[in-house]
């Protein structure tokens, strides 16, 4: 999507979710303002892995909730990758109004893809693993 995206000419971003929200809440301020910028101005905005921890630190679910209300308000695109269902974010983030709030927002139009089955990165290591009749 992102790739297609690209060659359409968009300005897309993908973002490490937990890796760069920990590194948001290690920053000056000036820091994290151009931060978020960067995590608004694109078309669109994926999010990848997100809840790849199971709790996040506070900030971190403050600047998703920021994320999320401000790319709302201006109609911008954001994908979220997570193997975490919408059930759990609450428990996720800490607070289950606040995964009310950014819920109510990515669903209002949005597109919603579930996926289940086994990872294909167990699928791919096990078929390298698996002896054969000719290699016992």
């Amino acid at each position: 999507m992102a790739y297609q995206a690209t060659l359409q000419g968009y300005d897309v971003r993908h973002v490490e979710a937990d890796t760069e929200f920990a590194r948001y809440g290690l920053a000056s301020a000036p820091e994290q303002a151009g931060l978020l910028k960067g995590w608004i101005e694109p078309d669109l905005l994926i999010l990848d892995d997100l809840f790849l921890a199971r709790r996040i630190a506070d900030v971190s679910a403050e600047l998703l909730q920021a994320i999320v209300h401000q790319r709302y308000k201006l109609r911008r695109a954001i994908v979220i990758t997570s193997n975490r269902v919408v059930q759990d974010w609450g428990r996720c983030l800490g607070d289950a109004t606040m995964a009310t709030t950014i819920l109510d927002r990515l669903m209002h139009r949005c597109s919603m893809l579930e996926f289940e089955g086994r990872s294909y990165r167990l699928k791919e290591a096990a078929a390298r693993i698996a002896v054969t009749p000719e290699q016992a």
